[in-house]
């Protein structure tokens, strides 16, 4: 064994399993039955644990009130579950049923903890699961899943071994890429039939390949039978095994004595259960009759492949294969998700000029034999689906492409390995296995986990407050100190508060903006992950809202932001009391929808934050109409007031106007940089204009009367820090 010592090779494969075991096992720390169909699944297991029956019409309509779920699905997962949740109990699970989170499913693309959750979780459920049996129950039963990833994660390093016995490079590669691919290590997080599928379908591909090395016999025909056939009372997937197993008898005639008998106990083992499907609802599935009595809707048009749609949906399947959790709602950061690309480029690229390589020089026979199997093998996962992306609306789910884990774990060792120098190869493949031991940790803490925790309060907050409510809640801070966003831009506002005492009743949070839509966010405390009647005095949390300004806002405009808290069965807000105890209207800051940026050179500057582009100077029925064209030259942290006088020649002043900016309605500290902003004002005089006036313009800070220097475009400054114009028209490049 070139390059490593076989002690040593056993060692590195045993820290890799050992950080699989890890990362999943943190992944099963999620709040319980926010996996994929996790609480069907368990429903499922549940009625096979408190009857001992198997699923019938009669047993759905008791346990899923008709609604099927999961229970059309093969039954060996559920029946070796069922056992353990029997000894376990699980007090508290119909009262979960009723905590579903009203927010759910808001901007599932944004990474983040804003109403991540399917359900509303109690304090009760957290870690160690001391206070409730049904949390408790479900995180056991989690590491079945956990288990069965372990398994098929050493079942793939026997496949990698088979593939490659003198590049124990290449096989460390490829077990990394297993054991560190984040979606297969959450689902093996979760309660799921998803998770032992993948185990006795990678077993099966071993078999498989197993046989094509040393031959077939009775004993190994009769293993894959049993094998295959468990996979199959497991997951109906586990009939597309049809296609490499086709592929790998066609390959080797030694096996067509023997193939009869694996074909033989995979009809013993499995197939009852798909007679009984049959003779029970006229469909041997089970996924008819789902669409039927639960999710007609879930169909694509009529039931029929569209294959168009599936291949517009596969994007997202592509993403959710990679690290995508939550059945859906977590994702993690584009930085991610562009190191997912680069590696499938170069694995692509990498195995194509391995293939081409290949060509010139061709394998041994029995390296062709293996190589056809591998390839169809992840064909058939990747043709399963691409099936249900196109036949279900739920389908373009990437863990559907997971039972061929030890195929892309393997296409990934081995493009890479075209790109890597022989003297470098095991170097590399233990660099390769920490960069992506690296990144699958940073989806588990830096996204999973937080996406279901209670986000902290920074030490220094943007923008301090201190409102009351009711004597349960204060809210202390919020930020940006301005925000500010163009129609159709997403931002993140953040809303800090402090609990006071434990509320008696369900409250909910809201952030809104006065006078418009542009802001409207309500949700339960901490954006879904802490309810008030588990709120603890002193305890602190922030909300990080996610707000997308609708495309047809009004730009240049300024609304106020009132923030508090909702009292859904009385069906009022809660009053709130600033630090005088006077009840007051909660106004926490204001949004500003910013205009599109145009740059341009000002005719003059106001100190370093704003310019005069132009201005429109005319009298008109015995009155002054001034109309300025500013520029933000900064973003500004304050609101100035413009100061326009009408001077007579001499200097006499003959009608002054102090205002902000558009009557107030778009102020200085909502501008962004380089936008333009039009304002128009009117200066009337007293008696009747004489000749030669003229209005001279500046800005100034009301809070502490202080004009902004002004200077002209050649660099002079002006007196009085005012700018003077003349009637008629002057703007920039003028």
């Amino acid at each position: 064994m070139p390059g490593i010592a076989a002690r040593a090779e056993r060692a590195i494969a045993g820290v890799l399993l050992g950080a699989f075991v890890a990362l999943a096992a943190g992944f099963s720390l999620g709040p319980i039955f926010e996996g994929p169909d996790e609480i069907e699944h368990y429903r499922y297991v549940r009625a096979l644990a408190q009857t001992g029956r198997l699923p019938d019409a009669e047993l759905i309509q008791q346990y899923d009130a008709g609604a099927w779920g999961e229970f059309h699905q093969p039954i060996l997962y559920y029946a070796l579950a069922a056992p353990l949740v029997r000894a376990l109990g699980d007090d508290g699970f119909d009262q979960f049923e009723e905590r579903l989170n009203p927010y759910y499913g808001y901007r599932f693309e944004v990474p983040g903890n804003d109403n991540k959750n399917i359900f509303l979780h109690t304090r009760a459920e957290r870690f160690p699961y001391r206070a409730s049996a049904i949390a408790r129950t479900v995180h056991l039963l989690r590491l079945l899943s956990v288990a069965a990833g372990l398994g098929t994660a050493i079942a793939a390093y026997g496949v990698f071994r088979l593939l490659w016995p003198d590049r124990p490079d290449r096989r460390l590669l490829a077990l990394a890429a297993v054991v560190f691919m984040p979606q297969f290590a959450y689902m093996s997080g979760v309660i799921t039939n998803d998770a032992l599928s993948y185990l006795l379908i990678t077993v099966s591909l071993y078999l498989l390949l197993r046989q094509l090395r040393d031959g077939p016999s009775l004993r190994r025909a009769a293993l894959m039978g049993v094998v295959m056939g468990l996979a199959l009372l497991t997951k109906l997937s586990a009939a597309f095994l049809v296609f490499p197993a086709a592929v790998a008898t066609l390959l080797d005639r030694r096996s067509w004595r023997t193939a009869p008998l694996t074909v033989a106990l995979v009809v013993l083992i499995a197939g009852w259960w798909y007679v009984r499907n049959w003779a029970l609802y006229g469909d041997a599935t089970g996924v008819e009759i789902l669409f039927r009595w639960s999710a007609p809707s879930e169909k694509i048009g009529d039931g029929r492949l569209a294959l168009d749609i599936g291949w517009q949906r596969f994007g997202f399947a592509y993403k959710t294969f990679w690290a995508r959790f939550g059945g859906g709602s977590v994702a993690v950061s584009d930085a991610l998700y562009t190191f997912f690309d680069a590696l499938t480029v170069l694995v692509l690229s990498g195995a194509g000029l391995r293939g081409l390589r290949a060509l010139r020089r061709p394998p041994a026979a029995l390296e062709r034999k293996q190589a056809a199997v591998m390839i169809v093998y992840g064909l058939a996962w990747l043709a399963a689906a691409f099936y249900w992306a196109s036949r279900v609306w739920s389908g373009n789910q990437g863990r559907f492409l997971l039972p061929g884990i030890a195929a892309w774990a393997a296409l990934i060792a081995f493009g890479l390995d075209a790109w890597t120098p022989r003297r470098l190869r095991l170097p590399l493949a233990l660099a390769g296995a920490a960069v992506l031991g690296a990144v699958a940790t940073a989806a588990l803490v830096g996204y999973y986990l937080p996406a279901y925790a209670v986000a902290p309060v920074p030490d220094a907050i943007a923008r301090p407050l201190s409102y009351r409510f009711d004597g349960l809640a204060e809210l202390i801070g919020m930020a940006p100190a301005q925000p500010r966003a163009r129609p159709g831009e997403t931002i993140t506002l953040s809303l800090y508060w402090r609990a006071l005492a434990p509320a008696d009743r369900s409250l909910q949070s809201y952030l809104h903006s006065a006078g418009s839509d542009a802001v409207r966010r309500d949700s339960i405390p901490a954006t879904g992950n802490l309810l008030a009647t588990d709120w603890r005095a002193g305890e602190t949390w922030a909300e990080h809202y996610t707000v997308t300004i609708p495309p047809g806002a009004e730009p240049q405009r300024a609304y106020p932001l009132v923030a508090g808290l909702y009292d859904p069965a009385a069906g009022m807000a809660l009053p709130a009391q600033n630090d005088a105890g006077v009840e007051v209207t909660p106004i926490v800051g204001r949004i500003a929808i910013n205009g599109p940026p145009q740059p341009g050179e000002p005719v003059a500057r106001f100190g370093r934050v704003a310019g005069l582009l132009g201005a429109d100077v005319e009298a008109r029925g015995g009155a002054v109409e001034v109309c300025l064209t500013w520029i933000a030259l900064a973003e500004m942290d304050r609101d100035y007031t413009v100061a326009a006088r009408l001077e007579s020649a001499d200097g006499a002043l003959l009608a002054q106007t102090d205002r902000p900016p558009r009557a107030g309605d778009y102020p200085t500290g909502a501008w962004a940089r380089d936008e333009r902003v039009r304002d128009c004002l009117t200066l009337t005089p007293e008696r009747a204009l004489p000749g030669g006036w003229r209005v001279r313009i500046g800005l100034y800070d009301p809070a502490t009367l202080e004009r902004l220097p002004v200077v002209d475009r050649a660099g002079r400054a002006l007196p009085d820090a005012l700018l003077p114009l003349d009637a008629g028209s002057m703007h920039e490049g003028e």
